[in-house]
């Protein structure tokens, strides 16, 4: 990842002291979990199959946390070459998440990545409950949001409002963050966004201003328990951290975005997947394939016919089933190598032979002996 930047503004929990017991490279549980111990920050981090407790060379201040990443990953990396400091900020307006377990999932997210963008924002805020059924794009500038109601003041609105603003609009055209927008553009992207936050949208999106430039905003609905808002976090983190999805392939392969929405099947289901994937991950389990097929498993009972471009339910599904036959690998999946360039947009078309297998196959799932899993003949058919 190279040499990070972290910033977190107004957190209300700090970093835990902790015991002797941790240390660089000792056994940690929870991906992400940040301790302290005699000034010194401690990150869990995975290290091949293991968690090991990680050193940050950081500086605490009244304001927030200033990271410059590892010692270790400090001198080597400034040795070589010149480095670009990547800069993350994390910033909570919901009660029941702070700003730094914002931060720990932002990082952790980060950290699973190839090839991750140098600067990235994390942005969640509460909202109340669906003022009706149907979504009000006239309200939003045609974007497909419901409105909900308020459970911040308007003055908080403002804040949040502002907070994503002073963020894109500080962002300039340069090398580091590929930027290619003028400040008009950045500043019109901004009030975008401006207008799902005054409007409390149902949003969960990634703003992608610029290639190295990211965003997840999120707004944490009244009917989402805190589990599901994590996994829709990570769900749209791992859009931001891709490099490569249809936006950024349609102006290399000079095809217009709507005319690739064929392929938003895989984009959304690796992101699904990830999200599920990371939240058992931040919680010590590894169950999350089986609550992956149990999900769509029940859906099914409903709704038999479902087609796999339906929505992420089977879309993640289906992404088991790929591991299942050899098309892809969960390492690649998690750390986003499948969207460092545009080649996935051939690889997995449903035109191709194997995608075809798998829009066929996709919804072959059993249940026996308390384990789901994808029949025998739609594994070896």
């Amino acid at each position: 990842i190279g040499v990070l930047t972290i910033l977190v503004l107004s957190v209300s929990a700090t970093a835990v002291p902790v015991s002797a017991a941790v240390k660089a490279g000792a056994k940690c549980k929870v991906v992400g979990q940040i301790k302290v111990k005699k000034n010194k920050e401690f990150t869990c981090t995975a290290k091949g199959k293991k968690l090991v407790w990680r050193k940050e060379a950081k500086v605490v201040t009244a304001s927030g946390v200033k990271d410059n990443a590892s010692e270790k990953e400090n001198s080597s990396d400034s040795a070589q070459k010149p480095v670009v400091i990547p800069t993350i900020e994390a910033k909570s307006f919901a009660s029941g998440i702070t700003s730094n377990e914002l931060l720990a999932w932002t990082k952790a997210a980060i950290a699973e990545m190839k090839n991750p963008p140098t600067s990235f924002l994390s942005l969640i805020w509460p909202i109340g409950v669906a003022l009706d059924d149907e979504p009000d794009p006239g309200v939003f500038g045609g974007d497909p949001f419901a409105e909900h109601s308020d459970i911040l003041s308007a003055s908080e609105i403002k804040d949040v409002s502002n907070y994503f603003r002073t963020w894109q609009t500080s962002l300039v055209a340069n090398a580091a963050n590929g930027c290619k927008q003028s400040a008009a553009d950045l500043s019109e992207g901004a009030d975008r966004v401006e207008r799902w936050i005054k409007g409390a949208a149902n949003v969960a999106t990634a703003p992608d201003p610029c290639f190295n430039a990211r965003a997840v905003t999120m707004a944490w609905t009244a009917e989402q328990s805190k589990y599901n808002a994590k996994t829709t976090f990570f769900h749209e983190a791992y859009h931001g951290l891709s490099n490569y999805l249809l936006a950024q392939c349609s102006p290399i392969l000079k095809i217009d975005e709507d005319k690739m929405n064929y392929m938003r099947w895989f984009a959304e289901g690796t992101a699904d997947y990830f999200g599920h994937y990371m939240a058992a991950k931040n919680e010590g389990r590894t169950d999350h394939k089986q609550r992956l097929l149990a999900r769509f498993h029940t859906s099914l009972i409903t709704e038999p016919n479902m087609k796999l471009d339906s929505n992420t339910y089977p879309q993640a599904a289906a992404m088991i089933l790929m591991m299942e036959r050899g098309l892809i690998t969960e390492e690649k999946l998690v750390n986003g190598s499948y969207f460092n360039d545009c080649k996935w947009i051939n690889t997995f078309d449903p035109a191709n032979q194997n995608m075809k297998y798998i829009f066929n196959n996709f919804s072959k799932i059993k249940f026996s002996g308390g384990v789901y899993s994808y029949t025998d003949s739609a594994i070896n058919g």
